[in-house]
């Protein structure tokens, strides 16, 4: 038997085996990491359901400027994703999903990277005191390919190296965030509810006066007519001008009772709104329909209806002003 013959036989033999062996190698990689953030659930939450945030501290972000980016479903909440493609590669790339987002709790996302397969990965988060304990996990099947069998062990450290960076990243994000005390905006719903409001069109100077007396004359139509409030007092901001401003102030109701010529009884239906909670006096809430109008053009989104601040302290028990929440909602078209 020649040399050249017995070299043959050995790479025939060594390729076997490394076939053979590659069939009893897993047929998925499983990573799995876990961090504690000291920020609230919610903070965490909002940075993951939202894929615009994904850039701040994904391993998965786009890594240069060859690569661009299109949004699916405004890239947040379910349904949400977005496509990776590079300019000079066509045929390559990734797609992100958001397959589940229990609030506050689970987030589900696919990854199909085209001809390398798909992935699935989860977020599960954990409250606890003033923490959140975040554990993520990507389960990625490497096919019958012998190849991406062995490929498979190398990728689960690589891919749990990048986890821990990409868990780092979070966590100083979300810390950061709680330290400046920065804005959260989140997908909502705010549901179905019958009010008693009155709508005016008054001067910007005259707001704050005319609220109050519009929602003294609601009060005492709801004491006529018996009827409880059903939640806390909120605004609807119709339309604005330089000058002027057409907004309605309402009560939450549950009676179906008739109004009169001046407060009118009807019904909020069901609504996705952009939602931010604002803490301050409510001189200062300007600022938080600055922050929300910028979220909205961030992610393309356009208006389905007005404008809303649900006020959900009472500035008689607590005197505070810093400490007064409002809630300001954006309906949004889905």
């Amino acid at each position: 038997m020649s040399r050249f013959t017995r070299i043959i036989m050995w790479v025939l033999l060594w390729g076997a085996l490394f076939v053979a062996i590659a069939y009893f190698l897993p047929k998925t990689v499983t990573v799995e990491r876990s961090a504690d953030i000291q920020a609230p659930v919610k903070t965490v939450y909002a940075q993951i359901v939202d894929l615009h945030q994904w850039d701040h501290w994904s391993p998965w972000k786009r890594m240069n400027d060859d690569i661009s980016v299109e949004y699916k479903n405004h890239g947040v909440g379910l349904g949400g994703g977005y496509t990776l493609t590079s300019k000079s590669k066509e045929e390559s790339g990734a797609t992100i999903e958001i397959t589940e987002a229990k609030a506050f709790e689970k987030i589900s996302v696919v990854l199909d990277f085209k001809d390398r397969g798909e992935a699935f990965s989860s977020f599960l988060l954990t409250e606890q005191d003033d923490e959140t304990v975040i554990t993520w996990t990507l389960i990625y099947d490497v096919g019958n390919n012998p190849f991406a069998r062995w490929i498979g062990l190398l990728m689960k450290k690589s891919m749990a190296t990048d986890f821990d960076n990409g868990l780092v990243k979070l966590k100083a994000l979300c810390q950061v965030i709680e330290k400046e005390s920065a804005y959260v905006i989140l997908l909502d719903e705010v549901e179905e509810m019958n009010y008693a409001g009155i709508r005016e069109t008054v001067p910007f100077i005259e707001v704050s006066r005319e609220m109050s007396e519009m929602y003294g004359e609601i009060s005492r139509f709801l004491a006529q007519k018996e009827t409880e409030m059903a939640g806390m007092p909120f605004a609807m901001y119709h339309l604005m001008d330089e000058e002027n401003i057409d907004f309605e102030c309402g009560i939450p109701i549950q009676e179906n009772i008739e109004g009169n010529a001046t407060v009118k009884v009807a019904t909020f239906p069901t609504s996705t709104c952009a939602c931010l909670d604002f803490y301050g006096d409510y001189s200062n809430l300007q600022e938080g329909h600055l922050a929300m109008q910028k979220w909205m053009e961030a992610h393309g989104f356009n208006l389905s209806s007005a404008p809303m601040e649900f006020y959900l302290t009472d500035p008689l028990q607590e005197t505070d002003p810093a400490n007064w929440l409002t809630r300001i909602c954006y309906p949004v078209e889905k």
